[in-house]
């Protein structure tokens, strides 16, 4: 069953979210809409986050996963899980070539007398 709705969010939210990314990045199309932005603020955070690790659980979890719905015979999902482990480092190839980072958010104090908005 987590393997359908996982094809599922692929199919319909992930790869052509992360697919429309790519290609706005690749084509120089800036500031990126917000779900495309999302994708890639979330993708720079996680190799932050846990740096060469990142990639070592993408490409174990979605081989895993490959093999998995190869072994059950969900040959769609195996198809789906493909074209999302080579649109993956695409679109990382995209981020790193653009240097693409994250401004870290910063916490303004308030203003004293309260909200004068």
């Amino acid at each position: 069953m987590g393997v359908f709705i996982y094809t599922l969010a692929l199919i319909f939210f992930i790869i052509p979210v992360s697919l429309r990314a790519y290609l706005s990045l690749k084509n120089g199309r800036f500031p990126l809409p917000y779900f495309q932005n999302n994708v890639v603020v979330n993708r720079i955070k996680l190799r932050k986050a846990i740096g060469v690790l990142s990639p070592i659980l993408f490409w174990g979890l979605h081989v895993f996963l490959f093999f998995w719905t190869i072994a059950i015979e969900a040959w769609l999902s195996a198809l789906v899980i493909l074209v999302y482990m080579v649109l993956s480092p695409l679109l990382s190839g995209q981020i790193k070539a653009r240097q693409i980072t994250v401004v870290q958010e910063k916490v303004v104090p308030g203003l004293p007398g309260g909200d004068l908005g």
